[in-house]
């Protein structure tokens, strides 16, 4: 009514097979197909794990390097986190780490039947894995970026903004999905309301650090230009590397959500047969090649349908 979605309509995950059709098109459900081999996975495992990893690493090599001998002059150290909060730091991005890790393997293990899926579980597994990466080192550089600030409120802004932003970006990507979908008709006032706070607080608290930080004596025991530059800016950076990825993924992840919500339903819309679609009953390189011929013959299909429409066209324009 009058826009607004109420509590019984739909979500983003509601869409009916027919809705679904206008976000799943034939060349996603190709492409799922094409890098459907059990090799393939394989590799995208080791991605997944990678990208978790990421954030071990650096949280370990920060660990150490913020309390060693060389530190930047410019760090006051009664700001920077103590040793054990570090320690305890790592030891939770270890444990979220072997966690996902975990997780990932028995997604594995779990989607092995359902090969032409494969793709989405990866899209969401390297979207997660690199989400808390970066997220991790966003905490670590936080009481850097504040020391070098000279203000601990920095860690609070930050924080703030952070949150602001991702919130941004994720009712961005979800209102054109839902639009997608749906229509514009099933646009939330109350998600526009708090998009407008959330603008309203991410240009604040801009204006505000801004202040501070022309206010603040920032060139005292400068020695680095390169190094302050980056860590006043690191735990944004790090985090706007999820945002993209978020941003890149999360249409291929819905899809892949449609995908395997009405597998039998979009396997016969297009003609796949079952060994095609799942590989139970064939080897995998059989499969593959199967599918291979199958997306070869469908090309020249559209290709001939192509040339006959620019024919009927043409023959249409010579006879006005």
């Amino acid at each position: 009514m009058n826009g607004v979605r109420k509590k019984n309509q739909k979500t983003i995950l509601d869409a009916s097979f027919e809705e679904s059709r206008k976000l799943v098109d034939e060349s996603y459900v190709e492409e799922a197909l094409k890098v459907s081999s059990n090799k393939q996975d394989r590799n995208r495992f080791w991605g997944e794990a990678v990208s978790v990893l990421i954030g071990v690493i650096v949280t370990l090599v920060l660990g150490v390097d913020s309390h060693g001998k060389d530190v930047n002059s410019c760090f006051e150290m009664s700001i920077v986190w103590s040793q054990k909060v570090f320690n305890v730091l790592i030891l939770c991005n270890l444990v979220i780490t072997f966690g996902f890790i975990i997780y990932a393997l028995f997604g594995k293990i779990r989607i092995r039947k359902t090969k032409f899926l494969r793709d989405y579980d990866f899209n969401q597994k390297i979207t997660i894995g690199l989400g808390i990466s970066c997220i991790s080192l966003a905490i670590i550089m936080l009481p850097i970026t504040a020391s070098f600030l000279h203000s601990v409120i920095f860690e609070f802004l930050y924080v703030i903004l952070d949150v602001v932003i991702s919130y941004k970006v994720i009712i961005k990507l979800y209102g054109e999905e839902m639009a997608v979908l749906y229509g514009d008709a099933y646009q939330n006032h109350r998600v526009k309301k708090a998009s407008k706070i959330a603008d309203w607080i991410s240009k604040n608290i801009i204006i505000l650090g801004a202040i501070l930080f022309v206010i603040k004596d920032l060139f005292s025991g400068l020695k680095n230009i390169q190094g302050v530059l980056l860590t006043i800016f690191a735990p944004l950076l790090f985090m706007a590397i999820w945002w993209f990825m978020l941003w890149f993924y999360f249409e291929k992840i819905l899809k892949g959500y449609y995908l395997k919500k009405y597998s039998e339903q979009y396997r016969q819309l297009y003609g796949y047969s079952r060994d095609e679609w799942y590989g139970d009953k064939v080897d995998d390189w059989n499969r593959m090649k199967t599918i291979e011929k199958h997306l070869k013959l469908k090309e020249e299909e559209r290709k001939l349908k192509q040339k006959i429409d620019q024919d009927v066209k043409g023959k249409s324009e010579d006879e006005e």
